[in-house]
């Protein structure tokens, strides 16, 4: 054998030349590092208890952020479209009630302008009825004169506000009965309140208008106010409120004649 090939035993006296404390140390150093890890009695590594816990609590966390920007996206959607329903309601309601009023007119030089209260779900609202000279027909006739025009406030479902329905029919001079059992068409729904405030040409303001009463007799005012109020389903006691003031030039003046 190649004498560069042989194995030449080391005495043991070599291997006791090392120092003690450095190999102390490396071992010290294999068994903490072996520490770290935890080992199953099958030599397979897992998780421990409490990283269990740690990721649990952490996917909560995310889990609850997510469903509160969830259900927040959901709720600011369902306010907006609510608001604009209201919206466009008073819109529709303050214009058809402004032009109705800005018609006004007498019949053979007679006026009749008078308002009630009723109560509705507890809460008290105004009615209106005066001739007006807008006069819209939906049966396709080409009818035209002056016409009884009612406001009236009705009930809704629970927790659903009033109903304001309008009626309209061609007026003779002669009673038509009571406007509550005429019908009507609805204008808008989810009313909190409606209320008018009436001014005379002298700027005096009244809650209640009737010209059948001395005080207004056979006169209209001369300027009503209108505070149309639409329940807030986040807070009731912030309804949406939307306010007009409407000046009736043919007020205590003019006369008109039903076409018969």
């Amino acid at each position: 054998m190649n004498a560069w090939h042989r194995t030449i035993p080391i005495p043991s006296s070599c291997t006791d030349s090392f120092p003690r404390k450095g190999g102390r140390l490396l071992r010290d150093h294999f068994v903490s590092a072996a520490g770290n890890h935890t080992v199953r009695s099958d030599g397979r590594t897992g998780f421990t208890l409490l990283e269990i816990l740690v990721a649990i609590v952490i996917l909560s966390l995310v889990l609850t952020t997510v469903y509160a920007a969830y259900t927040g996206t959901f709720r600011i959607i369902q306010q907006t479209k609510y608001s604009d329903e209201v919206y466009g309601m008073a819109r529709i309601a303050l214009t058809r009630i402004t032009e109705d009023l800005a018609s006004v007119c007498k019949y053979d030089n007679a006026c009749s302008f008078v308002s009630t209260t009723s109560e509705t779900e507890g809460e008290e609202f105004m009615n209106l009825t005066f001739l007006s000279s807008a006069h819209l027909s939906f049966d396709n006739r080409d009818t035209s004169g002056v016409a009884s025009i009612s406001y009236i406030i009705t009930e809704g479902a629970e927790d659903t506000g009033g109903i304001l329905m309008r009626n309209d029919v061609l007026y003779s001079g002669e009673a038509e009965g009571e406007p509550e059992e005429a019908g009507g068409h609805i204008i808008c729904d989810k009313l909190q309140s409606l209320t008018y405030t009436f001014y005379n040409n002298s700027g005096e303001s009244y809650e209640t208008w009737d010209s059948n009463a001395e005080i207004h007799k056979d006169t209209a005012p001369a300027v009503v106010s209108i505070s149309l109020n639409f329940i807030n389903p986040d807070d009731k006691e912030r309804p949406y409120t939307f306010m007009t003031k409407v000046y009736l030039p043919m007020a205590g003046a003019g006369d008109a004649k039903g076409t018969k």
